[in-house]
């Protein structure tokens, strides 16, 4: 009988325990959601980048009959590579972002996790910046380039 009390308290407990873990996980979850999804900074980039990219295959369109073909699918093939790069910079921001706010989470809720990962949540810190500074330079950049005639 004592024996029986004792794994059914043990069993109690570990379902407490693990429905707290689920509970910490969601919290966790959401936290991440709200710091890396919940602003409209990564949408006007994205806005503004979607709009530059249809202008630029409007322009392209607009070339087309004065281009020869191997210039126009070159040209396209460009503005393709253009936005297959804009999405992996993305991903690559957004993964940073979530392995910075657990970071940042786990923090919060554990002080004593604070002084044995910072080093590791400093690198996730700095690697977020670095995809950030990415997104921009690489969104400077291309915000430059335009489709040019040229009489030769």
């Amino acid at each position: 009988m004592k024996l029986s009390l004792i794994a059914f308290v043990a069993c109690f407990a570990g379902s407490a325990c693990s429905s707290q873990n689920a509970n910490i996980y969601a919290q966790q979850e959401r936290y991440v959601q709200q710091t890396c999804y919940d602003h409209s900074v990564v949408d006007n980039y994205a806005s503004s980048f979607n709009v530059f990219l249809s202008e630029r295959k409007k322009e392209l369109k607009v070339l087309q009959p004065e281009l020869t073909t191997e210039n126009y699918r070159q040209l396209d093939s460009a503005l393709n590579h253009f936005a297959n790069y804009w999405k992996t910079l993305n991903k690559e921001r957004d993964l940073a972002c979530e392995r910075q706010a657990a970071c940042e989470f786990m923090q919060m809720k554990s002080p004593e996790i604070k002084l044995a990962d910072a080093e590791m949540c400093d690198g996730s810190e700095f690697m977020y910046s670095v995809s950030r500074a990415k997104i921009i330079s690489f969104f400077s950049d291309i915000e430059r380039l335009q489709l040019q005639r040229t009489d030769f």
